[in-house]
């Protein structure tokens, strides 16, 4: 009986540990495999004293331009194409599933009726960083994600509809040495 209760214990244990096992074990095969895509963002206002240490991003993909809106409640499917500037633009929306390393699940934002918009939600649009760097990470990316100056961006790995954040460049540079190199002396 001890021993069919100890086999009963290291099955449920071995179960409850391949649930983040395999959830870690996706992330960093789309972090290794992966097709990168750069992510030109846009301004956003970026207070919000609830939610900790984060920069709240915004792009200039998740407008897309379409002749009626997108009917569905669940998630949809942002298929992606280079533009010629070398970012990301939604190409098609599908809400049926698509699977490729140039397919986004994403939400369903706002649909602009004066424009023809239908405005979607990546589900990566926060940058967490550390407390310590946080306000100056924040002042960057500000300063560098306005209307007049826009050479802020986010790097996507996509693999299979799965996306992993790499990094957030600011002037051509990764945070962090965008940081260091402007740092107060």
């Amino acid at each position: 009986m001890k021993t069919l209760r100890l086999g009963l214990f290291i099955v449920v244990a071995l179960l409850q540990l391949s649930v983040p096992a395999s959830a870690i074990w996706n992330r960093h095969r789309t972090l290794t495999q992966g097709r990168i895509w750069k992510f030109r963002t846009a301004p956003v206002d970026p207070v919000d004293a609830f939610r900790g240490r984060y920069i709240a991003l915004g792009f200039v993909a998740d407008e897309v331009p379409r002749s009626e809106p997108l009917e569905t409640t669940g998630k949809i499917y942002a298929v992606l194409k280079e533009g010629p500037d070398g970012f990301a633009e939604v190409e098609t929306l599908s809400s049926t599933p698509v699977l490729g390393d140039n397919v986004i699940k994403v939400g369903t934002g706002y649909w602009d009726r004066n424009n023809n918009i239908q405005n979607i939600v990546f589900p990566f649009n926060r940058y967490w960083v550390t407390e310590k760097i946080a306000p100056e990470a924040e002042r960057a990316y500000v300063a560098n994600s306005r209307r007049q100056r826009q050479n802020a961006y986010l790097t996507v790995r996509v693999r299979d509809g799965d996306t992993a954040v790499e990094e957030l460049y600011i002037d051509n540079q990764r945070l962090r040495d965008y940081l260091r190199a402007h740092a107060p002396r």
